[in-house]
């Protein structure tokens, strides 16, 4: 039987198990049974397609930080997410595949999620709310996309979702969880650094009713867990004062572009975007829901509300650093700190919509979900997975096939997807080259890889026998500032590769590099 028909019946079988799920959950009079029924139902989906590879450059900087941590040189990227890294390091003990570590975390990580979403959800709205809740996220296609691959945000929304869980009952005076929430917030910045910063607004908020003595000792127990993250991170970077700059010239190099409103649209389409990859037709009945509760209330006294100032201070930080300050298009993982509120708030507006049969409504919605996640061809699907896997492997065998690592070396940029990373680590015996100046400590360098191993180095070395370059020509042509707007076909002698599933492949002679890397050093034998 061929691969595509032996998915495709496994996607029907998904299917069927998540409509007899989702159909079933409704019929259960037991909570505990709806609960435990959901949560099957996350583990077992997620089993089928999780990623056999790492998924793009991200994923392959993780994987490589298993072996050796540095911030550096990438591995991984700044600002770090230690903790991510450490819990892949402990799974590799039992897995010896840190690819098949991160996935197998993270889908726990997604069980959990649901989990804390559908308490959360309960202590808030009650047993109705939290279970459509969950059975929103658990069906989400990015949330279920992100529970398949090697990325860090499915295990930051977990701890996301725990920190909200803790902060609103450490709010109604309950000081044991005020302590927790302390520590889970500590714990979520060390697995994503910048989620430390969105939360802590909700964590102060949380803090109002506790006297001074408690706060100060909730703030040492946040300090005390950052610190145990931050100094061994640090120290394996090259200390506090390497770690910092490199984390202060990767967000140079990469991130800021300045406050400036022009980019207030992109960001938040966007945003947007995101939410509807994230939510669905879902996301429809949240935007009308929120028109009818605005409203209906009619702005009598509802900031007073304790569930409105919650909702505020989670939400407000990170949507305004996505709307003002940074949004990436394509790190649709950014929004995993921000979904789960919108999950809880989805039942509630819905019910000022449909009344009664918001049960039906956004069981049919969850099961639309899942028909996107399993059979249609978008960003966050099994399908872009599966293509994304096919088009590596397929390169990996080209290149192979027609080039030999003596004569040759790998160039391409830092792209998410078939760039340099895909190169240094799926084909370790050639150079690889990133062809792009990086500031770091005041020196433009260049990144390198050979064996697995990431350098950093001022120029392009060309070693005795070396005879060709070998790029990916899509990304070339696709981005014209990328080689100095140079036409491979017209004017760069070579010859081109194509793989069964569309991706050009450009050989030239290495007398030619100079025309496409003008500002690049060249150091040749």
């Amino acid at each position: 039987m061929a691969v595509d028909e032996r998915r495709r019946i496994g996607s029907a079988g998904i299917f069927y198990v998540q409509s007899e799920l989702v159909f079933g959950f409704v019929m259960v009079r037991s909570e505990q049974e709806r609960l435990w029924m959901l949560l099957a139902g996350v583990f077992i989906s997620r089993l089928p397609f999780r990623a056999r590879m790492p998924y793009g450059l991200d994923s392959i900087q993780f994987v490589l930080a298993v072996d050796h941590f540095d911030v550096r040189l990438h591995q991984p990227h700044p600002p770090g997410y230690f903790l991510f890294v450490l819990m892949g390091k402990i799974g590799n003990f039992f897995f010896h595949d840190p690819n098949l570590s991160f996935v197998a975390l993270n889908v726990v990580c997604s069980v959990l999620a649901v989990w804390l979403t559908y308490w959360l959800s309960r202590d808030l709205f009650g047993i109705e709310g939290a279970w459509l809740a969950a059975l929103l996220m658990a069906t989400s296609p990015l949330v279920w996309f992100h529970g398949e691959v090697a990325l860090s945000n499915m295990m930051d929304c977990f701890l996301v979702c725990l920190t909200a869980l803790l902060c609103w009952r450490a709010a109604q005076g309950n000081g044991r969880a005020g302590g927790f929430a302390a520590l889970a917030l500590g714990l979520a910045g060390g697995v994503r650094q910048n989620t430390l910063l969105f939360l802590v607004a909700l964590w102060l908020w949380s803090l109002r009713k506790f006297e001074l003595r408690k706060r100060l000792v909730f703030g040492a127990v946040l300090g005390a867990t950052c610190i145990c993250w931050y100094v061994p991170m640090a120290l394996l970077s090259g200390g506090i004062r390497q770690y910092q700059t490199a984390l202060r010239d990767h967000w140079l190099n990469s991130n800021w572009h300045g406050f400036t409103l022009a980019w207030l649209p992109f960001n938040f389409i966007t945003v947007t975007y995101f939410a509807l990859l994230g939510l669905g037709l879902a996301s429809v009945l949240l935007l009308i829901g929120l028109l009818f509760f605005i409203e209906k209330s009619r702005g009598r006294g509802i900031w007073r509300e304790a569930r409105l100032q919650f909702f505020a201070a989670w939400l407000a930080p990170p949507l305004a650093f996505f709307l003002f300050v940074y949004s990436h298009p394509i790190q649709t993982g950014h929004s995993l700190v921000y979904l789960p509120a919108l999950f809880a708030l989805i039942p509630q507006a819905s019910a000022l919509m449909v009344g009664r049969a918001r049960g039906t409504v956004l069981a049919s919605l969850a099961l639309l979900n899942t028909l996107s996640f399993l059979f249609m061809n978008m960003p966050m699907s099994r399908t872009r997975l599966e293509t994304y896997q096919r088009r590596v492997t397929e390169t990996i065998t080209m290149v192979r096939s027609q080039c030999r690592p003596e004569d040759t070396i790998l160039l391409n940029a830092d792209f998410m997807f078939l760039g340099f990373r895909d190169f240094m680590f799926h084909l370790p015996e050639f150079r690889s080259y990133q062809p792009k100046l990086y500031v770091l400590d005041g020196r433009s360098r260049i990144f390198a890889g050979e064996n697995r191993e990431t350098l950093l180095l001022d120029a392009i070395s060309v070693a005795p026998g070396v005879k060709h370059f070998v790029l990916v020509a899509d990304e070339v042509e696709d981005n014209p500032t990328f080689v100095n707007r140079v036409s491979l076909e017209r004017s760069i002698p070579g010859q081109f590769f194509t793989t069964e599933s569309g991706v050009r492949l450009f050989r030239g002679s290495i007398r030619d590099l100079a025309k496409l890397f003008p500002k690049i050093p060249l150091n040749a034998s």
